[in-house]
């Protein structure tokens, strides 16, 4: 009863703080996607602690604030492969005079912990303000349309597969997840995309609608499934307690985080 009170108080705070980013875009939307990416981040980080791995967390935080930043004022198409380039340098580098544990390791965890929630947070950045494929606000209606579609998928998979899930989907990564419950969720994506396009009159191609809804329902599962995957190997049950009653940045946004750069290359075929 304690841990759902929680829940309910969480998200009676954070679901509007998400829409009102989601819809004006712009510094808000960017605030909220840097502090997703670097509470995710140090998420990550904590998790190969108990890998006894010893990424460098400073650099890696440096890194990743730098490319959202270079995503959000538009340095993205000149000057990022070149940062990332003389980032990955000192990085290399740097940990030849740290020497403490695996340098593999350690360098692996560090960029992967750029990679992972940073990198993937500033594609669904360029989506949100720096595409051209649909007005701002139309924008701001299709971004929130992923937020939905990942919530309504994430919860047809639960109480469908509670009540009907017989065969197991990925025992080995998640044992309680079913075959059942993934197919709902997918249904329940596609849904959520077309009663958006419809009811927001966001007037996206049929086509697009179908996709989107089916990288959430098929990729965002995926990316619940990957992170499960990682706490498992880790051996912990949660990436962290910052949101209490939900656990961790990570176990909130893990599908969010998957299908981010899916949606970018998606709108880059559209347009």
């Amino acid at each position: 009863m304690k841990e759902l009170l929680q829940r309910v108080i969480v998200a009676l705070i954070a679901i509007p703080i998400l829409i009102y980013a989601i819809l004006e875009g712009g510094s808000w939307f960017f605030s909220l996607i840097l502090a997703i990416a670097l509470l995710g981040q140090w998420e990550f980080y904590k998790i190969s602690s108990a890998k006894s791995i010893n990424p460098q967390k400073t650099a890696g935080y440096l890194i990743s604030a730098a490319i959202l930043t270079g995503i959000q004022f538009g340095f993205y198409e000149y000057y990022l492969i070149p940062f990332l380039i003389l980032m990955v340098f000192i990085v290399f580098i740097s940990e030849m005079f740290i020497n403490n544990g695996s340098a593999l390791a350690n360098i692996s965890f560090t960029l992967s912990g750029v990679i992972y929630p940073a990198m993937f947070l500033g594609a669904l950045l360029l989506v949100r303000d720096h595409s051209n494929s649909l007005t701002d606000e139309k924008r701001g209606l299709f971004t929130l349309s992923i937020f939905v579609s990942i919530w309504v998928c994430d919860t047809f998979a639960y109480f469908f597969g509670k009540q009907f899930g017989k065969h197991k989907l990925f025992p080995r990564v998640s044992p309680k997840k079913s075959i059942e419950g993934a197919v709902a969720g997918l249904l329940g994506a596609v849904l959520t995309f077309f009663l958006f396009d419809k009811l927001g009159e966001i007037n996206m191609p049929l086509i697009i609608t179908l996709i989107s809804g089916l990288i959430v329902g098929i990729f965002g599962q995926f990316g619940d499934l990957v992170e499960s995957w990682f706490k498992r190997d880790a051996g912990v049950k949660d990436s962290s307690a910052i949101l209490p009653g939900h656990g961790g940045i990570l176990d909130r946004f893990d599908s969010l985080l998957f299908i981010s750069p899916l949606f970018l290359i998606l709108f880059l075929l559209w347009t």
